[in-house]
This record gives C-alpha cells, sequence and structure tokens, in this order.
C-alpha cells in the first residue's frame, strides 16, 4: 500500500509482543568504514547497499579546517567529514538523533562538537563561515530562514543532500547566483519508486 502516512508507534509495539529483541534498545550500524549506534525515533537511510555510495558521492572529494553538518542525524555524514576536516560542528535538534551523535562521536574519537539547535538557530548565531556546509534537510527542505542564513554566511561550498526534487529546486533558486551547482547527482535509493536522493556540490560564485 503506498501511503504518506508515518507508521504509527503502536506498530512497533506490536511487532515487540511478537520479536522480543525489537525491544527499544540501540543498535549498531557499520556503514561509510564507520559504526554507528541508531535508537528508536533517530533517522536512518534504510538502503544498505547504496548508503556507502550516498556518503562517498557528499564527502569523498571534500577537504579543509572546519566543517558544519546540519540536520546532522545519528552522524551519517559528520562521522566521514571527520576524518577530512579538522573540525566538524554537527547540528541536531532530536533528542534521540542527538544523543546517538553524541555516543557516535565520543565512540569514534572523531573531531565532532555535537550541537542540539534546530538548524535556522544555529545558523543565526554562526558568524564566520567554515570551509564547508553540508546540509542534509527532511523532505520539507531547507526553507526561508536557514537560506538566507546561508546567503549570509556565504561558506566557500557547500552540500546539499535531498530526498525531494520539488523542495531542492524551491532552495536552489534561491541560492543560484551567489553559489554555482559544481556537481549534481542522483542516487536511487528506493529502486521502483518514484522517490531518490539528489547530491548537489556547489561552490561560491
Amino acid at each position: 500500500m503506498d501511503t504518506t502516512r508515518p507508521i504509527a508507534a503502536r506498530f512497533f509495539e506490536w511487532c515487540q509482543t511478537l520479536i522480543p529483541e525489537l525491544a527499544g534498545v540501540p543498535i549498531e550500524y557499520k556503514a561509510a568504514e564507520h559504526t554507528f549506534r541508531i535508537s528508536r525515533g533517530s533517522f536512518f537511510q534504510v538502503n544498505r547497499f547504496l548508503v556507502d555510495a550516498l556518503v562517498q558521492e557528499a564527502v569523498g572529494i571534500v577537504a579543509g579546517r572546519t566543517a558544519v553538518d546540519l540536520y546532522a542525524g545519528v552522524g551519517l555524514f559528520s562521522l566521514p567529514l571527520s576524518t577530512r576536516f579538522e573540525r566538524v560542528r554537527a547540528v541536531e535538534r532530536g533528542g534521540p538523533a542527538f544523543r546517538d551523535l553524541e555516543s557516535n562521536a565520543q565512540a569514534a574519537n572523531a573531531p565532532i562538537e555535537p550541537v542540539k539547535a534546530a538548524s535556522d538557530e544555529f545558523l543565526r548565531r554562526l558568524q564566520t563561515p567554515p570551509d564547508l556546509i553540508l546540509a542534509d534537510p527532511p523532505r520539507a527542505g531547507l526553507g526561508k530562514q536557514a537560506t538566507a542564513e546561508l546567503l549570509r554566511l556565504r561558506a566557500p561550498k557547500m552540500i546539499l543532500v535531498s530526498c525531494d526534487p520539488s523542495t531542492l529546486s524551491r532552495d536552489l533558486r534561491k541560492l543560484l547566483g551567489t553559489y554555482r551547482i559544481e556537481r549534481l547527482t542522483m542516487v536511487d535509493l528506493f529502486p521502483q519508486t518514484y522517490h531518490f536522493e539528489l547530491v548537489v556540490h556547489l561552490a561560491l560564485n
């Protein structure tokens, strides 16, 4: 059945009565040469065959001194960025995901500073642009406030990871002019559906 409605929490509670192993304890998942703790309530890419390719496309060729990972989740991009940058600030506002992010950064002994905040609020407080900003927003996209702050900061490089072409197009329409597209890649995480991920590398004009 195709639906846009989220799965109800009681579905997982029902599953737990049949499969006790589904108790609400975190699991460990290996991807992109790192091990991630993932708790119930956290988000993680479900296509285990292409998640490494997605990370490689996003962060495989970038490097520098400072990076910011917006909508960081459990750190899927933060941990790989931390091997290429001296300092990474990973921004996540969701409670379960932020706790996983902290745990994953500590376990990896990575130069990551987890920041519990909404991305637009964090950007408003940021005065000095990092070398790179990576953003993997939810389906609603960056939105007006975050986009305005990104244009104010003018980081030299920006990477957008999007699961919705329409909101990505809306956000890019505001960013282009100040930025130019260096590369755009489609990653088919959900074969035989109309869903796919887009990775866009932007450089400051």
